[in-house]
């Protein structure tokens, strides 16, 4: 009588030794790490391994990680979790105060040059925020196009982020389609003596356009600001969605 093989044992990602469980908990982002540890307790003793959230942090806080590896900043009985949280809302906190200085600016759903550039310079001074803190932050359906285009344009100006990997960011956000429209005006030219009429033009553009060959000379008007011939520069709203 011909025995049957025996059932090959499936294995179980929970009884994964701890070392490979580590080892893929390393290769993940914030928030897979996180949904990854709900699974079991056995991945949530892999995804609160010290060695998991200082690469985070190194990842996304470099300069804070320095600080903090020099003996500066934080205790060092605190865990690398516990820094990157505090350091997360830290950095939520700062960059609110950006987002409420827009919107306290707003008027009639259009914010000025200066106040514009006044939030990216204001985001620049920032030590270490990053891409990261930029999407987080800033690219979130629960702001204005108007905030979202400043994360943009922060990113791109003032990180020097791809602007194919901030069309992806704009994606996974799906803030992509928002449209902002950029209006200036300028002052009327002389003509034999005579001062011509001022002059006006609006640019209604996309967020996920700005990323593009096409945005380019947007984002460089912004750029510039309200300057020279130029004397009035305004973003506005173009829809709330």
């Amino acid at each position: 009588m011909e025995l049957s093989p025996s059932p090959v044992p499936v294995g179980r990602w929970a009884d994964l030794p701890e070392d490979i469980a580590i080892s893929v908990a390393s290769r993940l982002q914030e928030a897979d790490v996180c949904a990854l540890g709900a699974c079991s307790r056995s991945w949530r003793r892999a995804c609160d391994a010290n060695c998991v959230w200082e690469a985070l942090f190194r990842r996304r806080w470099p300069a804070a990680a320095a600080a903090v590896a020099a003996g500066e900043g934080a205790s060092g009985v605190q865990s690398w979790k516990t820094l990157y949280i505090n350091h997360h809302r830290k950095t939520s906190f700062a960059i609110s105060g950006v987002a409420e200085f827009v919107e306290n600016n707003l008027r009639n759903g259009s914010l000025e040059a200066e106040y514009y550039l006044k939030a990216i310079a204001n985001l620049a001074s920032m030590k270490d925020i990053g891409f990261l803190d930029a999407q987080f932050f800033l690219l979130s359906r629960s702001h204005s196009a108007i905030i979202n285009l400043i994360g943009l344009h922060y990113s791109i100006a003032s990180l020097h982020i791809p602007p194919n990997e901030v069309h992806k960011a704009l994606e996974a956000r799906r803030v992509e389609e928002r449209k902002v429209c950029v209006s200036l005006y300028k002052l009327g030219r002389w003509f034999y003596g005579f001062r011509l009429p001022d002059e006006s033009e609006s640019h209604k553009i996309s967020l996920s356009e700005l990323t593009m060959p096409e945005g380019t000379q947007v984002l460089a008007i912004l750029k510039r600001g309200a300057v020279h011939e130029v004397f009035r520069l305004q973003v506005s709203l173009v829809d709330i969605n």
